[in-house]
């Protein structure tokens, strides 16, 4: 009786453990659950809340990018990228831009140009008595006038574009383009000879090339970090703290030579011969001519042996045009741009005829530029051409103004308050 007693117990105990052991599972298991579906719970609220940060996030970034656009009188673009948010800030700017493309004004003037050779970043290097002093002196501006030459540009209302944004080709005919501003701003084409860093200048206080790095398009010279050191890194500086100093994102035309390599790469076949130094070295040439293209420079031919169009024979610029095309070309892409060696042009002021014109059309060149410092600005338009003079900026002409002997430079600055006095004393 007792065994049976005993044993009926433990099975009675061995129940209870079985029954707590049950609940405390179920109990366990429930609390579980309830941790889940307090985690389910909270997943769609922070997704939801992400998605409002990233829609905010969008929205804002496409509003810099809208104002980007309007500061550089795209109104048109600007009001397009915003066209699919209706919220209330971006329809308030849409109809703010909408009123300030309203109130632009249409130039009706001819468009000034003006154009400059390599930058003297040491002037103590360039202006070192040796045979090549005047060179540089006459022909270059420093670094520091140009940079004066900027501000007093800005200041005085000009606002950089295109050449092509003057007159467009449309299937072999040119047609002018109306430019609108707002009132108070004026057009201005800019350019730069030779953007080639020749070998005659190493050494002499100019920059060696243009390279692209972290994304920016930046100088490389002898002795100091790379950095801006000439007019396209500089140019490039200024519109991106003044954007309204250019039209719809241009900068500038860059005339490029080919018998030294172009942008400052030893990339001539003809020069340095056919070899994996040079291939490597056109790459690189090629990777930079990319990116200035899409930082908003155009390129155009200033032939490959830098000659006088002007003067030299109908076969001698057929060879040059040839030797460009082969050599040149595949580095900065096709261009219909020709800007003349020493302004030498194959016409005078009256409208274009005859056998170089001819050859330079069919060569695919639509707009040419010549050199003519007597007037503000001039233009031509034909048939199948845009042609517009360039006014040198150079130290023969800022030593002209300083003495009054030229004021074609005063509607863009004044040459006094330009002139570096680290130029060497001239008699």
């Amino acid at each position: 009786m007792k065994t049976s007693k005993l044993i009926k117990g433990s099975k009675v105990m061995k129940r209870k453990w079985i029954i707590g052991g049950v609940a405390l599972s179920l109990l366990l298991s429930g609390c579980g659950e309830k941790e889940v579906v307090e985690k389910k719970s909270v997943k769609p609220r922070e997704t939801q809340q992400k998605r409002q940060i990233s829609q905010q996030s969008y929205i804002e970034k496409t509003i810099q990018r809208a104002e980007r656009y309007a500061s550089q009188y795209d109104y048109a673009r600007a009001i397009k990228v915003l066209k699919p948010l209706r919220t209330k800030e971006t329809i308030q700017k849409s109809e703010e831009y909408e009123q300030a493309k309203q109130s632009l004004v249409t130039i009706t003037k001819p468009v000034p140009h003006l154009f400059f050779h390599s930058l003297i970043a040491d002037p103590k290097q360039a202006f070192d008595g040796d045979r090549k002093e005047a060179g540089y002196d006459d022909y270059m501006v420093t670094q520091q006038e140009f940079e004066r030459i900027l501000d007093a540009l800005y200041k005085k209302g000009y606002v950089l574009l295109r050449p092509t944004d003057l007159a467009k080709d449309v299937q072999g005919k040119i047609v002018e383009t109306p430019i609108r501003l707002p009132k108070g701003k004026q057009p201005l084409v800019l350019s730069q000879d030779d953007v080639n860093y020749y070998e005659y200048m190493e050494g002499d206080g100019f920059a060696k090339n243009l390279k692209v790095k972290d994304g920016k398009i930046v100088n490389t010279m002898v002795g100091k970090p790379d950095g801006a050191y000439d007019l396209v890194p500089i140019v490039d500086a200024f519109v991106q703290s003044h954007p309204d100093f250019s039209y719809k994102g241009a900068k500038g035309l860059l005339g490029i030579t080919g018998y030294n390599g172009v942008l400052g790469y030893r990339s001539s076949y003809n020069q340095y011969g056919h070899n994996e130094k040079v291939e490597t070295t056109r790459k690189q040439a090629k990777q930079t001519a990319v990116a200035l293209n899409k930082d908003g420079w155009q390129f155009a031919s200033h032939t490959y042996g830098h000659i006088w169009v002007g003067k030299e024979s109908v076969s001698t610029i057929r060879a040059d045009l040839k030797r460009y095309k082969q050599d040149v070309e595949p580095l900065i892409g096709k261009t219909t741009q020709l800007i003349y060696p020493y302004g030498s042009d194959v016409g005078d002021w009256h409208d274009y005829s005859g056998e170089k014109y001819r050859l330079l059309i069919d060569s695919g060149f639509r707009y040419f530029f010549n050199v003519d410092a007597s007037q503000h600005a001039w233009k031509q338009v034909g048939p199948d051409y845009f042609r517009q003079a360039r006014i040198n900026v150079d130290g023969i002409r800022l030593r002209q103004a300083v003495a009054g002997k030229t004021n074609v430079l005063d509607p863009f600055f004044d040459a006094k308050e330009i002139f570096d006095s680290a130029r060497p004393e001239r008699k």
